[in-house]
Order: C-alpha cells, then structure tokens, then sequence
C-alpha cells in the first residue's frame, strides 16, 4: 500500500501541526484520521490531499509519502511507528521519529530539533541537517536513543546523542557542542569535526574522525588504533564520572 499526502496550501501561520497519527499502521484500518493545528482537530483530508494504491495486511507493506511546501510544519510525524516506511519529500518538524521501534523513515530535507527522540528500534535517514538533540532523550529524561540506526548526511545540532544508551547515530558532517554528552551505550560516529564530545560519558563509543575543538581534560589518553582505515587516538572516560567509554578522534585541540 501507497499513501501519498500532498499538504495543501495553508494559512501563512507559523503554528506547527501536530501529527502524531501519521504512522503507517493507521491506515490500515480505512477509518478517519485527524491532527491539531493549535486547538483546532483536523481531519487529515482537510490539511492534505489524499491518495492510496494498493492494499495491505501490516504495517511493514505500508509506505507513507508526504510533500508539499509546508511539511517543516509537521511535528511528532512517525512517533511511536513500529513498522513501514515513512517518505518526506522536504523538511521535517520537531519529534520525527519519537520512540519509533521499527521501520523506516527517510527524510529528503532538513529535520528539526530531536529527530528520532528515545527510538528503541528502526531508521531514520535524514538527507539535509538535523538540529539540536537529535536522538537524544527529553530533557529530563535519563537514557536517549536505546537502539536502532539514525543517519544524518549533512551536519547536526548540539547535544546531538544526548544519553544514548544504544543503538548507531552517524554524521556525515559536523555537528555542534556536546555531541554524545552522557552516552551510556551505543555508538557514535561524527564524520566532521565537533566540540567537547562525549562529555560525561559513562559507556558506549564516539568517534570523531575529525576534530574535538575544547577537548575535555577528563580523558585518559590510551594511544594510536586503526579503525576503518583511519589512524585515531584512543580515550577513555569521562573519568570525571568513573566513566568506561571510549573516544576515538582524529585531532584535538584543549580549550586556550
């Protein structure tokens, strides 16, 4: 089954659509789904105009499609999925992706803050940047991502793995300060530069291929290790916290 949701043209408002609903499983049942805009519940045919093809038993044979001019509007788009595919053809609002267990999200743009929130399973490709606290957890909350895959081919944001606890996050570029700060488990790979990574960590694994600007003096230097064919200097930490992770960057440069 194909859905595809075309946003039709709005009201030029700055209010974000919250559309929690839109997870393939919903539409297999045939019955009205709705959204908010502010206080106002919409049906989904009043904010898009929609087509099906095909036919399916679950989730995992059900492919939503969504485009249009305003769809960085659309907030919580895929929370709580846990199977199928979810395609959108340009940007994307906050919570993409929160708690997702299974399937696939793709992302054509650029995703706002806490894409793939706590995900427990699945992917999410982002094909533009994604901004602060991608797959970390709420603030507050005590673990982020604890599995699954979240792959980004422009840069991210700060706090980028908040409290990962498991799972992979990977940046192709770069991404801002106090990436996998708190990791418990996991990995992440930053392909770009970035600053004070791993802050706190307490387990897991961060790789930088890069450069740590403002490295933190709370790591252990170990020595020199190969790792998909580049050369990178082995950490452990964050000692501040008797942490037991490992940090693997290329360059680094301590705060002046």
């Amino acid at each position: 089954m194909k859905v595809t949701l075309a946003m039709k043209p709005g009201p030029r408002s700055f209010i974000p659509i919250e559309a929690e609903s839109i997870v393939p499983k919903n539409f297999l049942a045939g019955t009205d789904l709705f959204v908010w805009r502010g206080n106002r519940e919409l049906r989904l045919d009043e904010v898009f105009s929609v087509s099906v093809e095909g036919d399916a038993d679950r989730p995992e044979d059900v492919e939503v499609v969504i485009s249009g001019d305003d769809t960085f509007r659309l907030k919580r788009v895929g929370e709580y999925m846990d199977g199928g595919k979810i395609t959108i053809l340009g940007d994307i609002g906050m919570h993409c992706g929160n708690f997702m267990s299974a399937g696939t999200i793709e992302v054509h743009g650029n995703a706002d803050g806490w894409l793939g929130r706590e995900m427990a399973g699945g992917t999410i490709l982002c094909r533009g940047d994604a901004a602060d606290y991608c797959a970390a957890g709420y603030r507050g909350g005590r673990k982020g991502m604890i599995g699954g895959t979240v792959e980004v081919f422009g840069r991210a944001g700060d706090f980028l793995a908040e409290s990962i606890a498991g799972g992979t996050v990977t940046v192709h570029g770069d991404a801002g300060d106090m990436a996998g700060a708190e990791m418990h488990g996991g990995t992440l790979i930053v392909h770009g530069d970035c600053r004070r990574p791993a802050a706190n960590m307490k387990g897991g694994s961060c790789y930088v291929y890069g450069t740590a600007q403002e490295m933190l003096p709370t790591f252990g230097k170990k020595g020199m290790v190969q790792h998909e064919g580049r050369t990178l200097i082995h950490f452990t930490g964050d000692i501040a916290n008797r942490g037991k992770g490992n940090l693997f960057v290329k360059d680094y440069k301590y705060l002046d």
